[in-house]
């Protein structure tokens, strides 16, 4: 019998070195003090949540075997119903307009997703990529939506548990 071997071990030599520089990466950010750098740290914001997002997009295809072209359009969505739910004149809680853009964008898959199951292989690819180029235009096109511009959010949201007792987490200075 062979020893038992850890998820990373099974990885390709190369994919191996890729999760270990990005680790050593991550490890070296605040200690070569980049995170007083507004670049730095909203380049990492961004390729973390990029990498969220193909990290479903790739538990959609390993597990299921389905190649979606419209899993983008569920992201977006979830991103203009957060700008929906908060107000142009105060900040709103984050520990709740997170949850309804969540569940807006699920509604939003539930509906779509209905009609999407039915089919199968290239139907499927072509039946979403359909779906995703109506909601694209759906917000591109249309100037009460933001158009080409997108939604400005005025405000970024509150995480304070209630009260007065400050913010749980400090979304807008590096230091708390």
């Amino acid at each position: 019998m062979s020893a038992a071997t850890s998820h990373i071990e099974r990885l390709p030599r190369s994919l191996q070195l890729v999760l270990g520089l990005g680790v050593a990466a991550l490890a070296a950010y605040p200690v070569m003090g980049l995170e007083n750098s507004d670049y730095y740290t909203q380049m990492l914001t961004q390729m973390m949540i990029l990498a969220i997002f193909a990290m479903s997009l790739d538990l959609l295809q390993g597990v299921t075997g389905m190649v979606s072209l419209g899993h983008a359009a569920f992201f977006g969505l979830a991103g203009y119903a957060l700008a929906f739910l908060t107000p142009s004149s105060e900040p709103v809680s984050l520990w709740w307009s997170l949850p309804a853009a969540a569940l807006g964008a699920g509604l939003a898959a539930l509906i779509i997703g209905f009609f999407v199951v039915r089919t199968h292989g290239i139907y499927f690819i072509m039946v979403t990529m359909a779906f995703a180029q109506m909601v694209f235009f759906l917000f591109f096109d249309n100037k009460a939506l933001g158009g080409s511009d997108g939604i400005y959010v005025y405000f970024k949201p509150s995480t304070s548990l209630g009260g007065s007792g400050g913010e749980l987490f400090d979304l807008e200075n590096k230091t708390v």
